[in-house]
């Protein structure tokens, strides 16, 4: 699927909550990607936002933050919906 202003505020917001979670716990980005087994600069991308996760991907990312994984469907912000528009 071909990424969209939606799907860009999504993963933007979703990295930022990462970066949160992350820092709550003094974890520094490379001690978090080895949690999860994975390289440090995938975590800075995913931070940073360019990643569009699947949900298994997401529920590697709360168990190595040692959280639940809960998800909803929150509204996007009227501007990105209006910028995807033809």
């Amino acid at each position: 699927m071909p990424r969209t202003h939606v799907s860009d505020a999504t993963a933007a917001r979703l990295g930022a909550e990462v970066r949160r979670a992350r820092q709550e716990q003094n974890l520094t980005q490379a001690e978090l990607a080895r949690r999860m087994r994975v390289k440090p600069p995938y975590i800075a991308g995913l931070e940073a936002g360019t990643r569009n996760l699947t949900v298994g991907q997401l529920a590697n990312i709360a168990d190595a933050l040692g959280r639940g994984l809960d998800i909803s469907f929150p509204m996007v912000a009227a501007e990105y919906r209006q910028a995807s528009k033809p």
